[in-house]
């Protein structure tokens, strides 16, 4: 009886999530009507600034872990011209500021960030310098990681754990022409301990339950990325490097990474691998890969399915993750995702359950 009251109660909770799933759904055309365009971002009037963001709910129920229901992202983005050769961007990002546990709300793991905060300089016609903090450029996933713009709930291991998220310093990026194709380079310097010592509040594995789990953020380092563009962007290939300390973990490390995109008429298919190894000591190691096969199914609903093997520094043996996802995307910028995970291996870095989520660009 008791198990049942459980499951109702779960039942419940998720219940309140698809009434506003559903009540969205029919919302969200009236809110994108003319002269606002959903996911462009507005003009605020004051100072020349433009605004945007997005916001993320989501809901999980892992094996080994409470039911959850949480408003896991607000960001707002401000950006301003300040002259052609000038641009300036911030995102500031409310991160778990509400959550359910079981039936209980909280708000202890709520967590105010400035995500990103640069300015951009245009040097030349092909040439930009950044300065401040900004999305490191390892991979694909990790620039475009926002809730709405990529289409799973969960994110694989490969974008996110062998490196930090973010970096402070410079950075040079622009495009070279390459014959009907093109080349984006980028290259960055980093020195978090002292331009952003405050970074460190995320941690490099999403389960609390795994120690070590040192900050996901950097000391100091230096790195840069080369991708391949051709067939009028249909075909994307990268190539990711780098050499940095991180918070809490012994020596200097050296990464190199891959990545590849691909997408015919509504179908896309993407992937990541990444290889770290310790510069002082070749048996501390940590590599991985993910591909991801996206499939319309019909209308506005796409069907997603992926698989990752990754092997942390801290196990033995790597961790085997099937995800299947159902995703509905009337627009670009909103989404809703159905998600069903399952792990073996090192079950810990990516436990086996059941994600929900509705995302939203604004």
């Amino acid at each position: 009886m008791i198990s049942l009251f459980k499951k109702w109660r779960s039942k419940k909770r998720f219940s309140y999530l698809a009434a506003w799933i559903v009540f969205t759904i029919y919302a969200v055309p009236v809110v994108h009507a003319a002269p606002y365009h959903l996911g462009q971002g507005y003009p605020l009037p004051f100072y020349g600034l433009g605004a945007g963001g997005y916001l993320s709910v989501q809901g999980s129920a892992q094996h080994g872990e409470g039911d959850t229901l949480s408003v896991q992202d607000i960001s707002l983005f401000l950006h301003k011209d300040i002259t052609p050769d000038w641009h300036f961007f911030t995102e500031i990002e409310l991160g778990t500021p509400i959550q359910f546990v079981d039936g209980s709300h909280s708000t202890r793991k709520s967590d105010l960030d400035v995500e990103r905060f640069y300015v951009d300089h245009n040097l030349s016609a092909r040439t930009t310098l950044r300065l401040g903090k900004f999305l490191t450029p390892v991979g694909r996933w990790n620039q475009i990681h926002a809730d709405p713009l990529v289409w799973t709930v969960s994110r694989p291991l490969t974008t996110s754990t062998a490196f930090a998220k973010n970096a402070s310093g410079a950075e040079i990026y622009g495009t070279w022409p390459f014959a009907e194709s093109s080349i984006d380079y980028q290259l960055y310097l980093d020195d978090s301990e002292h331009l952003d010592p405050s970074e460190g509040h995320e941690l490099v594995y999403t389960n609390p339950q795994l120690l070590p789990n040192p900050p996901n953020a950097f000391d100091q380092g230096i790195g840069g990325r080369l991708l391949y563009r051709t067939f009028n962007d249909d075909l994307q290939i990268g190539l990711s490097i780098g050499h940095y300390a991180m918070k809490d973990q012994p020596g200097y490390k050296n990464l190199v990474g891959t990545d590849v995109f691909y997408t015919y008429k509504r179908m896309e298919l993407q992937g990541e691998a990444v290889y770290r190894q310790d510069a002082g000591d070749a048996r501390r190691k940590e590599w991985g890969g993910y591909l991801q096969m996206v499939v319309p199914i019909v209308g506005d609903f796409y069907g997603v399915v992926s698989h990752e093997r990754y092997k942390a520094e801290i196990f033995n043996r790597p961790v085997n993750s099937d995800v299947l996802d159902i995703t509905y995307r009337p627009i670009p910028p909103f989404s809703i995702k159905i998600e069903h995970r399952h792990s073996s291996g090192e079950v810990l870095l990516a436990p086996s359950g059941w994600f929900v989520s509705m995302a939203l660009l604004f």
